[in-house]
């Protein structure tokens, strides 16, 4: 197979893949619960690299919260700034009632997971026809 061939599968493959990604990610936290979560812990994470021109570089700390679902307490970790979240704060989350262990913190953002996806289309589009 040519370069060429390889890179029109590519493209098509990154254009495809960003819209399933797009509407599996959005169907799939569509029945999530919201419940709210106490902060456990907040601690530094020593593995996060920080770099000026990342903003999520700044999400140096893990933050540890507990959530009760049906009378068992579980939890859940996300990477975030300190001055974020303290110990003892309340928040709200969304867990999947079918398996609770899966949470998102806040609303699935329908117009961040059309950015992620128009940014891979066009990631995708570029290779596809760069290989012309």
């Amino acid at each position: 197979m040519n370069k060429t061939v390889i890179m029109r599968i590519a493209g098509i493959v990154l254009i495809l893949g960003s819209i399933v990604f797009l509407v599996v990610s959005f169907i799939n936290t569509q029945n999530y619960v919201k419940t709210d979560a106490t902060v456990v812990s907040v601690e530094y994470d020593p593995t996060v690299i920080y770099d000026p021109d990342d903003p999520n570089s700044s999400n140096d700390h893990i933050v540890t919260m507990e959530y009760v679902v049906d009378g068992k307490t579980y939890q859940t970790e996300i990477n975030a700034n300190q001055s974020d979240y303290s110990v003892g704060q309340k928040t709200e989350i969304r867990y999947d009632p079918q398996n609770p262990n899966n949470t998102v913190i806040g609303e699935m953002s329908l117009p961040l997971l059309i950015g992620i996806c128009a940014v891979t289309v066009i990631i995708g589009a570029i290779v596809l026809f760069k290989s012309k």
